[in-house]
Order: structure tokens, then sequence, then C-alpha cells
């Protein structure tokens, strides 16, 4: 910005949601990510027939009694739970689970690259 004299955006007019602006790959779709199952973000507890996206050593409550779990990184490594993610949450939406609860993951770092992942997967589809 101090080169240019003006702030810089950056991403594409698409990623910013410039109207009209035209997709350039199908990754840049809000809903790309999407499972069939709805995904609940940061969730707090587990809900009746939810499946469980989990992360690190412990659990929310009503993790007993998700019709199944997956633990994206039982440590609570990023780097483990990123290279888990879509097939993790492949698995789940095979479960026959209506949705999806996934665990609060941290944000920094590659969690950050995370977090946009799953937020496409919660994303509202079409």
């Amino acid at each position: 910005e101090a080169v240019a004299g003006s702030p810089v955006q950056r991403g594409s007019a698409a990623q910013r949601g410039a109207p009209g602006a035209a997709v350039e790959a199908p990754g840049m779709l809000a809903s790309h990510y999407a499972p069939r199952a709805a995904v609940r973000l940061d969730a707090t507890s587990v809900r009746d027939g939810e499946a469980l996206l989990a992360f690190g050593p412990t659990r929310v409550p009503g993790a007993d009694k998700a019709v199944a779990l997956v633990n994206l990184s039982p440590t609570g490594r990023l780097r483990e739970a990123a290279a888990n993610l879509f097939s993790m949450l492949s698995d789940l939406d095979r479960s026959g689970a209506a949705s999806i609860a996934v665990e609060p993951i941290p944000t920094d770092g590659l969690g950050e690259a995370i977090a946009d992942r799953l937020a496409r997967a919660a994303a509202p589809r079409g």
C-alpha cells in the first residue's frame, strides 16, 4: 500500500464478492466444499442425530451420542487436521447424519485455512 499510494484489495473481484464478478474456479464458490449434510461450526455440544468432527484431546458434551465421530487431530496439530479435513468430512457425510457438528478449531496459522474450508462447507447452498 505504501508503494501503490492507495489501499490494496486482495483477491479477485469474485473473491471479494463484487456484484457481477465471474467465478474463476470452482473453489471460489461459497459452498464449494459443502457436504450434503448441514455443517454447524464451533459446536459446543452435539445435538440429536448429529455426527461430530472433533479436534484435539477433549470432547464437547453429547459426543458420546454422536451418530459418528472422527477426530481431525487427537493431539491438536493443525497440519494433521488440514490433511484429514476433506476425507473426514466425507466420512461423516456418508454416515447418514442430518448434520455435522464441528468442534472449535484454532484460527491461527494453518487454522485460518481450515476455518475457510469449514466456512465453505457450512455455507448456504445454491
